[in-house]
């Protein structure tokens, strides 16, 4: 008994169909590095959002295509590393499948000090808009996990 097109194609649809992972992990107190609680949905979004981002990409075995890559950009001007690092943030980030778009970057002058680089963002998710700050330090201290 061969199916016939209409039951075939669905089973190819259903077959590649993406769902979205689950996102139940534990909660990381970044200050205290102490792993506590469960989070999910948004709030486990919103901790991935903030490891991607302050994990220099390419350095730690474990994690071969987590992080973003920031080296490089040390010493170029600020108005071209904060366009290159809006390209890099928006494919760091966009790969996780919760994620539907990153948009509304602003480059926030005042508080871009001496080697730091503050932007600002929009994530918009399956869980809704999120916004991030993050201020990154383009000095050679950072280098590296060590």
């Amino acid at each position: 008994m061969i199916p016939d097109t209409d039951e075939l194609n669905l089973l190819m649809l259903e077959g590649v169909r993406d769902d979205i992972a689950p996102s139940y992990t534990y909660r990381i107190h970044v200050k205290s590095d102490k792993v506590y609680a469960h989070i999910d949905d948004r709030e486990a979004l919103k901790q991935t959002i903030y490891k991607e981002l302050n994990t220099q990409k390419d350095v730690y075995i474990i994690y071969p295509n987590y992080g973003i890559d920031i080296e490089d950009l040390f010493g170029e001007p600020k108005n071209f590393a904060y366009i290159e690092l809006v390209r890099r943030i928006e494919e760091c980030l966009i790969k996780d499948d919760r994620i539907l778009s990153v948009n509304n970057f602003y480059y926030d002058i005042e508080k871009s000090k001496r080697d730091e680089l503050s932007i600002s963002f929009t994530v918009n998710s399956v869980y809704g808009g999120i916004n991030i700050k993050n201020v990154w330090k383009f000095d050679y201290d950072n280098i590296g996990g060590d």
